[in-house]
């Protein structure tokens, strides 16, 4: 009858570890769904990423010099034509009226004034979604709905 108490502790502390577990893969399944549905929203081409993963992961095999991966790296950069596209730049794409991730997305190469190329959407879609995914977590911007239908817009301050 002594061990009792200890062992009620014990499966006291057990649940809410686990409790907290699935606090933290709930939140990180919203997160997902978010990031997800962001990339899925913008019509971007496949660019075969995966195959350009592939060969630069086999060459690190075959061991890669520092001269290779140099190389491997400007290759990558050679036709980036992207400006930098900080913190402040995706606010000012945003609306009062919600929009979806496509919708800025088109904002944001009008606004640059460039007509990327595969490689670049890439990577313009990374940028967005971060700053996007970021920014809506630290409540700088709205962000309403879930997964497909996540809507992004202006945060209206009240004076």
């Amino acid at each position: 009858m002594a061990n009792l108490g200890p062992a009620a502790k014990a499966v006291e502390q057990e649940l809410m570890h686990a409790r907290e577990g699935m606090q933290y893969y709930a939140k990180l399944v919203k997160n997902l769904e978010g990031v997800l549905e962001t990339l899925t929203a913008i019509d971007a081409p496949a660019t075969g990423a995966r195959t350009k993963t592939r060969k630069a992961s086999s060459s690190k095999a075959k061991g890669n010099t520092a001269d290779n991966s140099k190389t491997v790296a400007a290759k990558g950069k050679k036709g980036s034509r992207l400006p930098p596209t900080g913190k402040d730049f995706w606010p000012t794409l945003l609306t009062d009226t919600p929009q979806p991730a496509s919708e800025v997305f088109k904002a944001a190469i009008a606004a640059l004034g460039i007509k990327p190329d595969a490689d670049d959407r890439k990577k313009l879609i990374q940028r967005m979604s971060n700053a996007l995914s970021v920014m809506a977590k630290s409540g700088e911007i709205n962000a309403e709905g879930s997964a497909r239908t996540r809507l992004y817009s202006k945060k209206t301050v009240l004076h």
